[in-house]
């Protein structure tokens, strides 16, 4: 398939400021993303998470012209009816980038939530947006892909577009979380941030369908990334298993380590010496499947993207049957440790990560239309992908719904059983 090559110009700074992405057409040079008749595409609209990111955005933004785009024309009409008359249906399959480009056309922003991202070797519907300069945000939870988009930073920047990576809930929002601890850690001169840990837990899928599974079992074939003390490690996949405290309507959980994306870009953009992510599941169980895939199937097995699609197609059934059970509850801790001693956290739970992970999408949408990104390709914790004054705005959007929302506290005051040291004091 031939590629489209076209010429970019550089955006002035005042136009980058006005609109969320350069004019592809004299059409669009009439508009501003931030206006009501700001189009926004969402590929994958028809899955989970972009359907959940569509629904978000036509809430927080109900001027907004929502295209839901994915190759499932029945599913796809049937949200756009339900978001109104603002919403339509695109047909579209992101492996043809003729259709693709053609789709870009006269949008502002394209949001890419058509995963799994492992083992995608091209950032085909990156290429697209910059081609067709149109401002870009993608919900990737892979550490390959996510630097291979980060790879096409001068050519974005060249083209006056602005591209997040990695920006949904976690990664994405955990992001932000933690960039906010780290600068009020240096604000507050809280000694040096030294160690810096991502927790997650989700029951289930998280009502996220066969997407979160595919990625899951994919992650099971990665070397874990971590860093300690400046230095690069590499170790087994949902091992070094921690009990970890996620405050009240989850409390404790199991959690072990899994290669996410948010450790390479925060230890690089934040600057942090030791950096780790762990995540976990309920029932109890999964995690012991998880365990045993780790440990029993052959890498070769799980770094096949088609076996495990149909591995997922086996197990999907069953897991559905114990959602229905264990529900869809998402939790998200961040640690901070600094030099002096001082621990602060940032904590984020929701009854059901099929809504909560629309409204932290939505949240990044909103960021770029409202021009808080500069040109170029960024992760979310960059001042430049998102601004450090947008990120209370951007923090307040993604918490809707949730149950627990709170940020540069000590973990004793959200954990449900912190230990006393004597005299009141507890850690």
């Amino acid at each position: 398939m031939a590629t489209v090559v076209r010429a970019c110009m550089p955006l002035p700074p005042a136009a980058v400021a006005s609109s969320s992405a350069a004019p592809s057409t004299d059409a669009q040079a009439q508009r501003s993303p931030s206006s009501s008749s700001a189009r926004v595409l969402v590929l994958g609209g028809t899955g989970r998470v972009g359907g959940s990111t569509a629904t978000a955005l036509s809430k927080l933004r109900p001027d907004l012209n929502i295209l839901i785009a994915g190759r499932n024309r029945e599913k796809g009409e049937s949200l756009a009816s339900k978001l109104g008359e603002e919403s339509e249906f695109v047909q579209v399959d992101i492996r043809d980038r003729n259709m693709l480009e053609e789709a870009l056309q006269d949008v502002d922003l394209v949001v890419h939530a058509a995963g799994p991202f492992q083992r995608e070797n091209e950032c085909t519907v990156l290429q697209a947006a910059i081609a067709t300069k149109t401002a870009y945000i993608d919900v990737c939870d892979d550490t390959d892909y996510s630097w291979r988009a980060k790879g096409f930073h001068e050519q974005a920047k060249d083209c006056g577009i602005p591209a997040i990576t990695t920006a949904g809930i976690y990664p994405g929002v955990s992001n932000v979380m933690a960039a906010e601890l780290v600068h009020a850690a240096r604000s507050e001169n809280a000694g040096e941030p030294e160690r810096l840990r991502f927790f997650y837990y989700t029951a289930g899928t998280g009502g996220a369908g066969p997407t979160i599974l595919t990625t899951s079992f994919l992650l099971l074939a990665e070397d874990v990334i971590a860093y300690n003390k400046g230095e690069e490690i590499k170790l087994k996949p949902y091992s070094g298993a921690l009990s970890i405290d996620f405050g009240k309507g989850v409390r404790k959980k199991d959690v072990y380590l899994l290669n996410l994306p948010e450790v390479k870009s925060a230890y690089k953009v934040l600057g942090v010496p030791t950096v780790s992510a762990r995540f976990g599941t309920a029932p109890f169980f999964w995690n012991w499947g998880m365990q045993a895939f780790a440990n029993f199937l052959p890498v070769e097995f799980l770094r096949d993207k088609n076996k495990v699609l149909k591995l997922v197609g086996f197990v999907d059934p069953f897991v559905r049957a114990i959602d229905g059970i264990a529900g869809e509850r998402v939790s998200m801790r961040v640690d901070l440790d600094c030099s002096n001693g001082k621990n602060t956290i940032g904590l984020f739970s929701h009854r059901k990560l099929s809504v909560s992970v629309g409204y932290a999408t939505a949240a990044f949408v909103l960021a770029v239309l409202e021009g808080s990104t500069q040109p170029g390709v960024w992760f979310p914790e960059e001042p430049e992908g998102v601004a450090i004054e947008s990120r209370k705005v951007l923090l307040e959007r993604a918490s809707q719904g949730t149950t627990i929302f709170v940020m540069n506290k000590p973990s004793w005051m959200i954990e449900t059983d912190p230990k006393e040291v004597g005299l009141g004091i507890y850690v």
